[in-house]
């Protein structure tokens, strides 16, 4: 298990209330619920900061789903449902595929 720290945050009302809110329907106490949010926030943060580097042609597919740590098909949903465009055409994608076989 790792090393727990304390860490003290001033939050506005809504936010205290939607900690309390996911405490009370996942059964739990506002630490974990707390714990729990971030963690889902920071992988949709890392998703959503991944689709605009690849978006932008500043990051690769595979090393973008690396960073947001789901698998490179996951990824590929992702940048397809945000409506992104891969300027690979299907004879790079092969060649690729080929070479990680190897």
């Amino acid at each position: 298990m790792s090393e727990i720290e304390f860490l003290g945050a001033r939050l506005e009302k809504d936010i205290v209330q939607m900690v309390e809110d996911t405490a009370n329907e996942e059964y739990t106490d506002k630490t974990n619920a707390l714990k729990n949010l971030i963690i889902i926030g920071r992988k949709q943060f890392l998703l959503k900061k991944c689709l605009e580097q690849y978006r932008n042609g500043e990051c690769s597919i595979d090393k973008c789903a690396e960073i947001a740590g789901i698998t490179v098909n996951e990824m590929m949903k992702e940048a397809i449902n945000a409506g992104i465009k891969s300027e690979q055409t299907i004879e790079e994608y092969r060649e690729g595929l080929k070479m990680l076989v190897k």
